[in-house]
């Protein structure tokens, strides 16, 4: 016999078990993970920006609608900022105002957006659209020249604004932006 041989017969055939794997201990880790996971997570503070989203109805018209009012919508693109006020009603006035989308041309936006308040201080909402390749730094710094008041601006309040708009007037020149592109 040679060595092969030797060797082949020395080898037993291995049997196998059925192996019984114990997945208990991980489990009681998980749940200690889960458990430490979900109590840190409420001490998380997590920015949220409220925005008010139109919505479709079937609903009647309001009676609202006789009314003649005052549409700013603002549209940002890659390179400009475009503002459009208009009425709803005859006579619609339509303007529209091409500002650069840069610091200085939010800061000229802000400007406009004073003096149409300031015009019209019981239309306190703008409509914002966004092009699908602006990034967010930018939508963002629109949104702080629409929005916010800053020290030089004067303090807008309706005729018969009440004690919560007059509160929001000091910190907002339009407290209402609703972000329309958000729909489409």
């Amino acid at each position: 016999m040679n060595k092969k041989q030797k060797k082949k017969k020395k080898r037993k055939a291995i049997k196998y078990r059925d192996i019984e794997l114990n997945i208990m201990p991980f489990i009681d880790v998980f749940s200690l993970l889960n458990t430490f996971l979900l109590m840190s997570a409420v001490f998380i503070a997590i920015g949220v920006l409220e925005v008010q989203i139109p919505f479709l109805s079937s609903a009647p018209p309001d009676t609202k609608d006789n009314e003649r009012t005052l549409d700013i919508s603002v549209d940002v693109e890659k390179e400009k900022i475009e503002v459009t006020t208009v009425w709803s009603r005859a006579p619609e006035n339509e303007e529209k105002k091409d500002f650069p989308l840069t610091k200085a041309g939010s800061a000229e936006l802000h400007k406009f957006l004073v003096n149409v308040r300031k015009t019209n201080p019981e239309y306190d909402k703008v409509s914002l659209f966004t092009a699908d390749d602006v990034i967010w730094k930018d939508v963002a710094m629109v949104i702080d020249a629409i929005k916010t008041r800053l020290p030089g601006d004067p303090l807008i309040v309706p005729k018969n604004g009440t004690d919560a708009e007059k509160a929001m007037a000091t910190d907002f020149i339009y407290p209402k932006v609703v972000m329309s592109s958000v729909m489409l």
